[in-house]
């Protein structure tokens, strides 16, 4: 047994779940943090009820917890206050709550995104040196979240990364993208450029990396498979891995987009429920191209064995 325990936060999540499973299986002590207890667990994992809201209940939870994963995010929101409520001040109370025990954790890791840095330039993929230029509410509450991670006391040490496209099996977006594929007609935002993307499982080993490598300390890295793919490349490699057809596809220009992100926000809005889709979203969706060089990662660490895109599809797919 490793001895140590990890704290997850968004641990019952599509990605947390797998980093939990990664843990148990390098024998970590698990503990996932939820706002109530699922009725479908991970064997072996722990799980502690908290409210991002009560410093005290996340102090608690934090107790005994030798690292600190912190994913919990709010993706779609109808107003900026709603990301901000859980990326930015849920994020400033977990902080507060684990600088203030009195055996702090020995590290936080930050699972922030690729929006908290911005889109980049065509053949240009985003770096690390690049000044941040967040274009959507959950980009710019990413990286408010970020800003509250830096607040942590000196003896904690901290990591922030930035993956983008995250895929796997039970992953929500691309299993809606393959499902719309599958269907044979394609509903591509905006003007559709190129992207990176990080199979789930390579995540959750650079996860596990940075909580374990002294040489991430106090950095921020992108993480994912260092090269960019054209989306309609993406798209045949879904229809291959699935073995169906190209599908037909549309581009929608960034004003309709737009419109339709207003359309889910109305109906979701009646329904009492958060939209899958949004202007937020919109704005994300007309900037054409996502890519982000994790050459830095790989300098810093050594690893640099990313998962193929076509070979995660037809792992996901096929």
């Amino acid at each position: 047994m490793n001895g140590k325990t990890v704290a997850i936060t968004g641990g019952t999540g599509f990605i947390g779940t797998a980093l939990a499973r990664a843990l148990l299986a390098r024998g970590y002590g698990v503990r996932i943090f939820t706002r109530r207890i699922p009725g479908k667990r991970v064997e072996g994992a722990q799980y502690a009820e908290v409210s991002f809201d009560s410093r005290d209940s996340l102090k608690k939870a934090c107790e005994g917890a030798d690292y600190i994963v912190h994913m919990a995010a709010v993706l779609f929101s109808r107003s900026r206050a709603g990301f901000e409520k859980v990326n930015v001040e849920g994020t400033a109370n977990l902080v507060a709550a684990a600088g203030s025990l009195a055996k702090p954790p020995e590290k936080l890791v930050y699972i922030s995104s690729l929006a908290a840095g911005g889109p980049s330039p065509a053949g240009a993929p985003r770096t690390e040196g690049v000044p941040d230029a967040p274009v959507s509410e959950y980009g710019r509450t990413k990286l408010g979240g970020e800003k509250e991670v830096l607040r942590l006391p000196p003896f904690v040490r901290r990591t922030i990364l930035r993956p983008p496209i995250v895929y796997g099996r039970n992953e929500y977006a691309v299993s809606k993208i393959a499902h719309w594929v599958k269907k044979g007609f394609m509903v591509n935002a905006g003007a559709s450029g190129s992207f990176n993307f990080v199979y789930v499982e390579d995540l959750a080993a650079a996860i596990i990396t940075a909580l374990e490598n002294p040489a991430t300390d106090g950095n921020t890295y992108y993480v994912c498979e260092n090269r960019a793919y054209p989306w309609k490349e993406f798209i045949a490699m879904l229809a291959a891995a699935m073995g169906v057809k190209m599908p037909f596809m549309v581009n929608l220009p960034a004003p309709l987009l737009g419109a339709l992100g207003l359309v889910y926000e109305a109906v979701s809005f009646l329904g009492g429920a958060e939209p899958v889709f949004n202007r937020d979203k919109a704005k994300e969706g007309a900037a054409p191209n996502w890519t982000a060089s994790s050459s830095k990662w790989e300098k810093d660490t050594g690893l640099a064995a990313w998962t193929p895109l076509a070979e995660g599809i037809k792992k996901t797919f096929g």
